[in-house]
């Protein structure tokens, strides 16, 4: 947590943040060992999520992947709600709702070609965080100023246990990712939302 607060802001093209081997090395080791397994599994050996072609693995579905890492993400999403305040109000654009939770999953995106569409963040999140877990190389997240491809400025390097988190501003937090690799990209994602309506809430 005091990772995420004490990161630098960085302005361009929007607010966000990126930390370095922001995990623990012995938990994101484990972490790592454990998702290893999923860069060659087929997206049709998954469940699908709103019928997207990627697939999140929520916590309860940790066991059916054999992923060993439930208390771990029980813990962070814990500590994110509980300091969620601090967390938002660490950028000076952010949204806010009363009735907030934290949802979690472990994003599994198809080889290359693979590509997800330019978006600037859904209005019910009002904070994101995306660490990069494995393979060693592959494209991270891509940012933009507009919803067009051509208005790319720049990229958030992948690099396993790196962390991008910013907060979601409607017409402005543009951004993308991709697949650069033969093997699936494996990342942990964590998002404070408006409760209502959420369909994978994880804590509270």
């Amino acid at each position: 947590m005091q990772k995420c607060l004490g990161s630098k802001i960085l302005t361009d093209p929007w607010a966000h943040t990126l930390t370095e081997n922001h995990i623990d090395e012995d938990e994101f080791k484990n972490l790592r060992r454990t998702c290893d397994k999923l860069l060659s599994i087929k997206m049709e050996d998954m469940p699908t999520y709103k019928g997207q072609t990627e697939n999140q693995i929520v916590p309860r579905r940790f066991k059916e992947f054999g992923i060993e890492w439930y208390e771990q993400i029980l813990d962070i999403a814990k500590s994110i709600y509980e300091n969620r305040k601090q967390l938002t109000e660490h950028f000076d654009k952010h949204r806010w709702y009363d009735d907030l939770c934290v949802t979690a999953y472990i994003g599994v995106q198809p080889p290359k070609p693979y590509k997800h569409e330019i978006h600037d963040e859904t209005a019910s999140k009002i904070w994101s965080s995306v660490t990069y877990i494995t393979p060693d190389v592959n494209c991270g997240t891509m940012m933009y100023t507009e919803n067009s491809a051509g208005s790319l400025v720049k990229e958030a390097p992948w690099a396993p246990n790196s962390t991008m988190i910013f907060c979601g501003v409607h017409g402005e937090t543009w951004h993308s990712y991709e697949s650069t690799e033969d093997s699936n990209r494996v990342t942990l994602n964590f998002f404070i939302k408006q409760r209502h309506g959420t369909k994978d809430v994880f804590y509270p």
